[in-house]
C-alpha cells in the first residue's frame, strides 16, 4: 500500500504548474500515486473540486482528438481509471525531461545580439548552434516586451522564435508534442506579431497553425487558454467581436479551473474592450469591474491601466463624464508608471474628451490639440481623424464656424491617407455647411466616427 501521500498543497502545486522546472521530486510523488489508483489521492482531488471529469477536461482539452463529447456528470464514486489511463500518456509527454544543450543559451543570445538585425534570421537558419529549444522562449518574451514601443522589433523577434521553433528536434525535447507544443507557441507569438503590425491575413494563418500544432501537443491548458487570448484578439481587430467574448469565455474558464486569477481577469478586460467596441458599453463595465480586483498590479501594471483607461472610456460613451473621470482621477498615478509616451499621449487625448463632456470647453480644446500633433508625430492616422472630429464636435459646442472649416480642412488628407469612402469624405466636407445647425452636425460626426472605427488598432490592451 502507498504511503506518504500529497498533500492538498502537493496536488494544487501540481495540477497548476507541472510543467515548471524545480518540482521534479514532488511530480513524481504526485504521479505515483495517481497512477496507482491511490484512494486517498482521489478523495483529496474530490475535495478539492478536481472530480475525474475535470481531471478529464484538462487531458481532454476541447479539441484535441478523442475528446468526450459531452462532460460526465459527477457520479456518488467516480471511476477514475478511464482518465488516469489516458493522463499518464499526457502527462509523460508534458513532464518528459529536456536533455541540456551542448552550448549555453546565454551565450548564443549575446552572439545573436552582436549580429545585424538583417543577419539574424540567416544566422540561425545556417548555423546548427542555435536549432535549440531553450532558445525560443527567450525570443518570444522579447517580442512580447517590445509590443507597445515597436511593433516591427516585435515581429521579427517572434520570426527568429518561430524559425528555430521549425529546426528543434522532437529528440531536443524529449517528445514530439513537446515540440508540437514549442511550435504552437512561437506561431502564435509570430501571429500575435502580424495582428499588431495589422498584417491580419497573414496573422489568421499563423494562427491557423498554431492551432493545429496545439492539437499535435501535451494538452498543456495553459498554453491552449493564451492561444486563444490572442486568438481572440484578432478577432477584436477582424471585428467578429462576438467570436472573441467566446474564445476568451473559454480561455477565462480554463484559468478559473486552474486558479489563476490574474490571467483570468485579463481575459476579462479583453472581453471588456471587444464588447466596448461592439457597442455594448454597459456589459464591458460589468465585466472591468469583476476583472480589476483580479488582477495583480505588481506582476502586470500595464493590465490594470488598461482596465481603468476601458473603464473611463466606457462612462464617456455611456454619457457619464462625472463617473469617468473619478476613475481617471484615480488613475494618473497609473498612467506615470508608465515612461512609454504614447499612452501618456492616449491619456490625454481621454482627458480632452472628459473636459469637453463637463463643459470646461477650452481646457478641452488644449488637450485636444495637443493629443492630434502627438498622434501626427506617430504617423498614427486613425487616431488623428478620430481626434480631429472631437475637435469638430468641440467646435460645434463653440460656434466656432471658423476653427471648425480649419479642422474639416486639415482632416481631409487624413482620411484620404486612411483610404475611406467617397460617401464619408463628402460628410466631412459637409460638415462646413452645417455648422451652425448642431443636431445636424452631431449626426454627421457620429456617422464618421461610425465609418473610420474598422480603421482602428484596439485599445491599451496588447
Amino acid at each position: 500500500m502507498l504511503q506518504d501521500h500529497p498533500t492538498v498543497e502537493d496536488l494544487e502545486g501540481f495540477l497548476r504548474d507541472a510543467s515548471r522546472p524545480g518540482h521534479a521530486a514532488r511530480n513524481a510523488k504526485v504521479l505515483r500515486h495517481l497512477l496507482a489508483e491511490c484512494r486517498v489521492c482521489q478523495d483529496r482531488l474530490e475535495m478539492m473540486g478536481w472530480a475525474g471529469s475535470r481531471l478529464e477536461r484538462l487531458v481532454y482539452l476541447p479539441g484535441r482528438i478523442g475528446a468526450p463529447k459531452q462532460p460526465q456528470a459527477k457520479a456518488k464514486s467516480y471511476n477514475y481509471d478511464r482518465a488516469f489511463a489516458q493522463a499518464e500518456r499526457a502527462i509523460e509527454d508534458f513532464l518528459a525531461a529536456t536533455p541540456s544543450p551542448s552550448v549555453l543559451p546565454e551565450r548564443l543570445l549575446e552572439e545573436l545580439d552582436r549580429v545585424a538585425r538583417d543577419r539574424q534570421l540567416t544566422l540561425v537558419e545556417e548555423d546548427e548552434r542555435f536549432a535549440i529549444p531553450q532558445l525560443v522562449q527567450p525570443l518570444i518574451e522579447r517580442s512580447h516586451v517590445a509590443r507597445y514601443a515597436d511593433p516591427e522589433t516585435m515581429l521579427h523577434w517572434s520570426r527568429v522564435a518561430r524559425d528555430i521553433a521549425a529546426r528543434v528536434t522532437a529528440e531536443s525535447l524529449g517528445s514530439a508534442a513537446r515540440l508540437a507544443d514549442l511550435r504552437a507557441r512561437a506561431w502564435g507569438q509570430y501571429g500575435n506579431a502580424l495582428r499588431v503590425a495589422s498584417r491580419l491575413r497573414e496573422a489568421e494563418e499563423a494562427m491557423i497553425t498554431a492551432q493545429a500544432y496545439l492539437d499535435e501537443g501535451t494538452g498543456d491548458p495553459i498554453l491552449k487558454a493564451r492561444l486563444c487570448e490572442q486568438i481572440a484578439s484578432l478577432h477584436t481587430f477582424q471585428r467578429r467581436f462576438d467570436a472573441a467574448i467566446t474564445t476568451l469565455a473559454d480561455a477565462g474558464e480554463i484559468y478559473r479551473q486552474l486558479g489563476e486569477p490574474h490571467a483570468l481577469g485579463r481575459t476579462l478586460v479583453q472581453q471588456a474592450i471587444a464588447s466596448l467596441y461592439a457597442g455594448k458599453a454597459e456589459t464591458a463595465v460589468d465585466l472591468l469591474n469583476q476583472a480589476i480586483p483580479l488582477i495583480d498590479h505588481e506582476g502586470e501594471p500595464h493590465l490594470l491601466l488598461a482596465a481603468c483607461h476601458n473603464l473611463v472610456q466606457c462612462y464617456i460613451n455611456l454619457d457619464q463624464p462625472e463617473q469617468a473621470l473619478s476613475i481617471f482621477s484615480e488613475a494618473r498615478d497609473l498612467y506615470k508608471e508608465f515612461a512609454d509616451s504614447l499612452i501618456l499621449l492616449r491619456a490625454n487625448w481621454q482627458e480632452g474628451q472628459l473636459l469637453r463632456d463637463l463643459g470646461h470647453l477650452r481646457a478641452a480644446e488644449t488637450a485636444l490639440l495637443r493629443a492630434r500633433q502627438g498622434f501626427l508625430e506617430r504617423d498614427l492616422m486613425y487616431e488623428v481623424a478620430v481626434v480631429c472630429l472631437d475637435l469638430a464636435a468641440l467646435y460645434i459646442k463653440l460656434k466656432n464656424v471658423e476653427d471648425l472649416k480649419e479642422t474639416v480642412i486639415a482632416t481631409v488628407p487624413i482620411f484620404r491617407a486612411l483610404q475611406v469612402d467617397r460617401e464619408a469624405l463628402a460628410s466631412l466636407l459637409q460638415l462646413q455647411q452645417v455648422a451652425d445647425q448642431e443636431h445636424q452636425a452631431m449626426e454627421l460626426i457620429r456617422f464618421l466616427n461610425a465609418r473610420i472605427e474598422p480603421f482602428a488598432k484596439r485599445g491599451l490592451l496588447k
